[in-house]
């Protein structure tokens, strides 16, 4: 189980995670919307040099509350872009310039 009060936690994955547990997570599915955001999300973790482990999302998902397909989906995006394969996101306009400057500050 992780620890989210951890201070070893990258303050950035925390807020990335914050983001991502403020969409529609009780769907199975993400809407489009979301699911483009949270690829967004990950992405730029990565980019950023602070991934997310799928680890990392299943537990925040499980402590919040998250639907559990809604939270495997996130997990198996994260695991994508942390091993280095292309995820595709079909709106990245949706992943707005202001979560990117609150991701970055926290870098």
């Amino acid at each position: 189980m992780v620890n989210f009060k951890d201070k070893s936690m990258p303050t950035a994955i925390e807020k990335a995670l914050d983001f991502i547990g403020g969409m529609n997570t009780s769907a199975s599915v993400p809407h489009s919307m979301d699911e483009s955001t949270a690829k967004g999300i990950l992405k730029y973790l990565h980019d950023l040099g602070v991934p997310a482990s799928p680890e990392v999302v299943m537990a925040r998902g499980e402590q919040e509350g998250w639907n559990p397909e809604f939270t495997k989906k996130v997990a198996g995006w994260a695991e994508k872009v942390a091993s280095g394969n292309r995820i595709l996101i079909k709106n990245p306009d949706y992943f707005s310039t202001y979560m990117q400057e609150q991701l970055k500050e926290l870098v």
